[in-house]
């Protein structure tokens, strides 16, 4: 793994010295560093929903089915029926939520392939605030700047992504529908 973030640290490194202020090239290359994760991790969700799109959808419609079914049970009057319909529509729904689940999951690779890279680079070195945060002190740590920078990072680049490709939408995934 060393050897992949000395590898990586010719280009990683770059937009940390476009600045020549030390605070301002921090937070310049962890954001861009940020993005590239961010923009990584759609781009694997993205694939991996049109790897396995048909298989949530198919889980997604056996839970919708399931549903449909008990509640005709339930109008009906047969507690048994609702029963044996509401384990099958709870199956259904276990897979869906884990196939899910481990699709957002695969999606976050780039975060600490960076994090072990800016490890790797900087060590404790971390830009010092003017006033203490409860928890982090004054010098919070680089996943700190990391993740601030990430989270709204991620949900832009979710959106424009998105926004990018609507002729061709990929599979979403959809909370279940009661």
């Amino acid at each position: 793994m060393k050897a992949l973030l000395i590898w990586l640290d010719g280009f990683f490194v770059l937009p940390y010295r476009l600045v020549a202020e030390p605070v301002a090239a921090y937070l310049l290359g962890t954001a861009t560093l940020a993005l590239l994760a961010a923009v990584a991790g759609v781009c694997t969700l993205n694939l991996a929903l049109r790897m396995h799109g048909k298989r949530l959808e198919k889980y997604q419609n056996a839970m919708q089915h399931y549903n449909q079914l008990g509640e005709t049970a339930l109008q009906g009057g047969s507690k048994e029926t609702f029963k044996a319909v509401n384990r099958q529509g709870h199956e259904a729904f276990g897979y869906y939520f884990s196939l899910s689940g481990a699709l957002f999951v695969a999606s976050l690779w780039p975060v600490p392939l960076t994090l072990a890279w800016m490890q790797l680079r900087f060590g404790e070195v971390s830009p010092v605030l003017p006033f203490s945060l409860p928890l982090f002190g004054n010098k919070p740590g680089m996943v700190f700047w990391f993740l601030i920078l990430y989270i709204p990072l991620r949900m832009l680049s979710t959106r424009i992504w998105r926004r990018l490709r609507p002729g061709r939408p990929a599979p979403q995934l959809h909370a279940p529908q009661a």
